[in-house]
């Protein structure tokens, strides 16, 4: 979750992100990675992970409300998907193998 916060944190303060399901859906060409709350609409949910995978984009659901991924972008509103624009290859892997070991600590328990 650290590498998440971090990508995060230094893509707005190089303002290369957008918030909301209507900008990251115009600007999923050119994304590194797509985070989307578990509280989003599973019809935005669908559209958003279509052109993803025509982008081949990377979509990581965020484990949060989207009022806590609104906390975590610093914004005092929620935000239910945030495209980033930033971050390596490496950082991105790490955020998608550390939720590959989260959905498999879950199956354990």
């Amino acid at each position: 979750m650290k590498v998440l916060e971090k990508v995060i944190k230094d893509a707005i303060v190089a303002d290369k992100y957008r918030s909301g399901i209507k900008e990251v859906l115009q600007s999923v060409k050119g994304t590194e990675l797509i985070i989307v709350s578990k509280s989003i609409d599973s019809g935005d949910r669908a559209k958003l992970e279509e052109q993803a995978k025509i982008a081949n984009v990377a979509v990581y659901e965020y484990p949060g409300t989207s009022v806590q991924l609104g906390k975590l972008c610093s914004k005092p509103f929620r935000i239910t998907a945030i495209a980033i624009k930033s971050g390596t290859a490496a950082e991105i892997e790490a955020i998608m193998s550390e939720k590959g070991a989260a959905a498999k600590q879950g199956t354990k328990t």
